[in-house]
């Protein structure tokens, strides 16, 4: 039979399921959209272990106290934090191909439940260790 003898319903049943398909697609990804921005958001090659570390350490979803004593157990320094529902840490870093050290101040943000829903990755002047 003669595809144009067809009705046009069944003509173009290929492509409407190809667009139903990419719409799926493409909504996935909206979806996916925060998870992905906060896995790949240092573009700086040194700050990205300081970065890798605290989400290996403290994933999203994570309350308020464990990352307070994720930075306690380490050392890392607080710092006062500028907006509500944030908690500020000061993570140094030795860099090992260069042998320089690294300070980050790292912007961890929660949710109104608490729980920890993405950071902020900062380069800032080292600072001496304290003593």
């Amino acid at each position: 039979m003669n595809s144009f003898l067809r009705s046009p319903r069944k003509r173009f049943a290929p492509i409407r399921v190809f667009s139903l398909l990419l719409v799926a697609v493409l909504l996935c990804f909206a979806g996916c959209k925060d998870s992905l921005k906060n896995a790949f958001k240092v573009e700086d090659p040194q700050l990205k272990p300081i970065e890798t570390m605290v989400q290996q350490n403290v994933p999203l979803g994570s309350t308020q106290g464990s990352v307070l004593e994720f930075l306690s157990a380490r050392g890392y320094p607080t710092d006062n934090p500028t907006e509500p529902d944030t908690i500020v840490g000061i993570i140094r870093h030795i860099d090992t191909e260069k042998m320089q050290p690294v300070t980050a101040r790292v912007t961890f943000y929660f949710d109104k439940n608490g729980k920890l829903k993405s950071i902020d990755v900062v380069r800032t002047m080292n600072a001496p260790i304290p003593k």
